[in-house]
């Protein structure tokens, strides 16, 4: 017991204030009016009582979940929420990341909210294994935050999860009705220019809530490399360096932006738009994925992060060259 200063009165009042706040569940207020005292001075002895251990608080369970690693997580990166998915056979991650991102989805959820979504097989799985609830906030709007591609697997389109989510919600959807490349610089600033995309841009930027992945740069290429000359040097230079990407916006392993040549062609919320979303989820898991993952968190693409056990044990094992812009 670290109380060798206070003499055996001091220790004895501590003890009854600690008696009466955490044993009998008197509040505070109660308590200074019984011990004749101001309410601040008994909120100090409350706080004292834990540093001088006489008061030792344990929590059940805590050996059977993440959350110190998940907290150590949040403090290490900024982040405002960690979820950890444990125990998860390879071939379930994909599935099991998305029912966690909706079950932390659906804990924040407000009246009013506008949920902005991207492609990707997890934000597919996070509509697939929706886990229903009885009742849902009203007004809530699901958009996309980048244009539609063409998918390989249309499972993983971002208009068919917009469509989906919203349908579990019995929300409203918000539909760019664009591609999310376009064939010019000069297609793209005429199509931005049209009145229904300013309307429904309008929607985007004002997002509440973004649900997105986190890309490596490894699966980006086979999307994005007939978008360049691959023989040419100074239009193959920006891939030199990148790691990853959200919401078509690509970063370095610090999580620096790095502007791809057909930038000027791209439909999608812009860097500027996307950071001002208050809650930014990304979830994303497995090794191949951790490089990426920890330098979106470096570069605050993400402000809450849904992730497997293993890739969180990777992220936390790395040095104090890890800061958060």
């Amino acid at each position: 017991m670290k109380n060798e200063k206070l003499s055996v009165e001091l220790i004895n009042e501590y003890r009854r204030i600690a008696y009466y706040y955490y044993k009998t569940g008197l509040t505070q207020e109660i308590i200074a009016k019984r011990m004749k005292m101001s309410r601040q001075r008994v909120n100090r002895i409350v706080n004292a009582c834990v540093d001088l251990g006489i008061v030792n608080i344990t929590i059940e369970g805590l050996d059977k979940c993440n959350l110190e690693l998940e907290t150590k997580l949040e403090q290490k990166f900024g982040l405002n929420e960690v979820r950890i998915v444990d125990n998860v056979v390879e071939d379930r991650l994909i599935q099991e990341l998305g029912i966690a991102a909706g079950n932390y989805l659906q804990s924040i959820m407000q009246e009013g909210d506008i949920i902005g979504m991207t492609r990707g097989r997890t934000t597919a799985a996070m509509v697939d294994d929706w886990v229903p609830a009885s009742s849902y906030p009203k007004n809530i709007t699901v958009t996309q935050l980048i244009g539609s591609g063409q998918e390989t697997d249309s499972h993983v389109g971002v208009d068919r999860i917009v469509y989906g989510l919203a349908e579990k919600l019995q929300a409203k959807e918000s539909i760019l009705h664009a591609p999310v490349i376009l064939h010019s610089a000069k297609l793209r600033e005429s199509f931005v220019g049209d009145p229904y995309f300013i309307t429904t841009y309008e929607v985007v930027k004002n997002c509440t809530i973004a649900v997105v992945g986190i890309g490596t740069a490894h699966s980006q290429w086979k999307h994005m490399v007939s978008l360049y000359d691959v023989n040419d040097i100074e239009q193959t230079k920006w891939t030199e360096d990148v790691v990853g990407e959200v919401c078509t916006h690509f970063f370095d392993k610090d999580g620096h932006e790095i502007e791809p040549p057909f930038k000027n062609r791209i439909i999608a919320i812009t860097e500027e738009d996307y950071r001002r979303i208050p809650v930014r989820i990304g979830v994303a898991g497995g090794r191949e994925k951790a490089e990426a993952i920890r330098a979106a968190l470096k570069g605050g693409y993400v402000n809450v992060l849904v992730t497997d056990l293993q890739t969180a044990q990777l992220l936390t094992e790395q040095g104090s060259e890890d800061s958060v812009r």
